[in-house]
């Protein structure tokens, strides 16, 4: 029979594992405390955590919330990096972090919603666009015509009030002339 802290760790990684939107598993052996701290840190700014738990409450957790493919990446000394928000963006900074690091921490694997990502992934998902720079991709491109379309209107007006006004300036000058003769 599972011990209370057991029973507890377990559910609380269920509820982690359940909001992440990219979960990396990497081993951390070798790290100091002070250098584990700088990893949270770096992380903890894109809505993510990095933490340590045992792999067997981990294997029962993810199995429970129906992620498959975290079982072969477990085993010894491992630190799981947990995406809430944007997992672009924890992954470029976990890919920041790494570059920098002093020491090299290999990286396992993870998920990525529902799709299994080796170590090697991570380049490529720190390399994509962030959901805020695809949207305002997305709104420049629609805007675009907008914009060309204001900008023509613009110039037609612009035009339409300056032969108005050259209008007006050759009759001021006519009549004026008609006065005096």
């Amino acid at each position: 029979m599972p011990n209370k802290q057991n029973v507890a760790a377990v559910d609380e990684l269920k509820d982690k594992l359940s909001r992440s939107q990219l979960t990396l598993i990497g081993e951390y052996r070798g790290l100091t405390v002070s250098e584990m701290s700088e990893l949270r840190n770096a992380i903890r700014k894109t809505d993510a955590e990095v933490i340590v738990t045992k792999n067997t409450l981990t294997k029962i957790a993810a199995n429970e919330v129906g992620i498959t493919g975290l079982d072969e990446f477990l085993g010894g000394p491992v630190a799981l990096t947990l995406a809430y928000g944007d997992p672009v963006a924890t992954a470029k900074a976990l890919n920041d972090y790494l570059r920098n690091a002093k020491k090299a921490i290999p990286l396992r694997g993870g998920m990525m919603g529902t799709a299994r990502i080796a170590a090697t992934d991570l380049e490529r998902v720190a390399s994509t666009p962030s959901r805020e720079q695809s949207i305002a991709r997305i709104m420049g491109g629609v805007n675009a015509p907008a914009s060309r379309i204001v900008g023509a209107l613009n110039g037609v007006m612009r035009n339409i009030a300056y032969i108005l006004g050259q209008h007006a300036a050759g009759q001021g000058s006519a009549g004026g002339a008609a006065t005096e003769a």
